[in-house]
């Protein structure tokens, strides 16, 4: 009854995982995810986490019912489970990685509270200048300025004169159009002008083609070692502990960057450690021969 049990709460961590990785990427990449509330970003990986931990109370049950047998492991190993590891540990790159990967802090908040009050972009008239324009650097041999201005914002209680920091490719001038993000029916959470100097673009590029590299491949080469992690599902606490372990550290650093959205500077060290921790545990499983047995013990 308990190995019956551990197959299926196997089955059960590792479809909640591959979708957990799955809805964390898109909640990171896709436009609407920034809409996403506390709840929906935590419950898809809380679920994994839930089964995670059903799979290991039953894997310690089985092993406390009965000896370690060499034969756990017998039977076709399913290229379907490794297929969807392989998956799964690029989805939660992925997502680790896109979490730091855009605004953070003040301008991340505000844009997150925008989007969950039913924020939209608009081309918003320029009203008034306020400031000197202040050079932030190039881009395309364009000079970008940093200006303080004033935006006429089409709010649903009526238009609205609002103040507002722009970057724009020379200096802005009176009637000229500006991509803005506000919410119709909430003027208190002010507007976010779209920016000029920012690597968001060029770390999504270099996110999102590795990620496709990784997607091509690592399904292919789990399925091609897929004896090798058939051999896994036979529990080990000095494998399966600290592997899941270092998991849990890294949902835990990838949670924290999507939630908290702290500075690039705590944030980006944060996403990559979450992202390097299911390859760092399919390392460490390594120790599992396909026999099932702990290459440490000879078997």
């Amino acid at each position: 009854m308990a190995r019956g049990w551990t197959r299926v709460t196997g089955w059960a961590a590792v479809l909640s995982g591959v979708l957990a990785a799955g809805h964390g990427a898109a909640v990171a990449l896709l436009p609407s995810g920034q809409a996403a509330g506390t709840v929906e970003r935590v419950l898809p990986g809380a679920v994994a986490v839930l089964c995670a931990s059903a799979w290991l109370a039953a894997a310690v049950l089985d092993r406390r019912r009965a000896p370690l047998r060499k034969d756990f492991a017998v039977g076709r190993p399913s290229w379907l489970l490794a297929a969807l590891i392989g998956v799964g540990m690029v989805l939660a790159s992925v997502a680790a990685l896109a979490q730091a990967n855009g605004p953070d802090q003040a301008d991340g908040r505000q844009l997150r509270r925008i989007a969950q009050a039913g924020g939209v972009e608009r081309q918003i008239p320029v009203v008034a200048v306020r400031s000197e324009s202040e050079t932030l650097g190039r881009v395309n041999r364009h000079r970008v300025t940093r200006t303080t201005v004033d935006l006429q914002v089409p709010y649903e209680s009526g238009p609205r004169t609002v103040t507002a920091q722009v970057e724009t490719r020379g200096e802005p001038r009176v009637g000229q159009q500006l991509t803005v993000r506000f919410a119709p029916t909430a003027p208190e959470l002010g507007v976010r002008a779209e920016r000029e100097m920012t690597v968001d673009g060029l770390g999504l590029i270099w996110i999102l083609g590795l990620g496709a590299v990784c997607l091509l491949f690592a399904p292919i080469v789990a399925i091609g070692a897929r004896e090798r992690i058939h051999a896994w599902r036979r529990y080990r606490p000095d494998v399966h502990l600290p592997s899941l372990a270092l998991l849990a550290l890294g949902a835990a650093a990838a949670g924290y960057v999507g939630l908290a959205l702290p500075t690039p500077w705590l944030g980006w060290p944060l996403a990559a450690f979450a992202a390097a921790t299911p390859w760092l545990c399919t390392i460490f499983a390594a120790r599992l021969s396909p026999s099932g047995g702990a290459q440490a013990d000879g078997g």
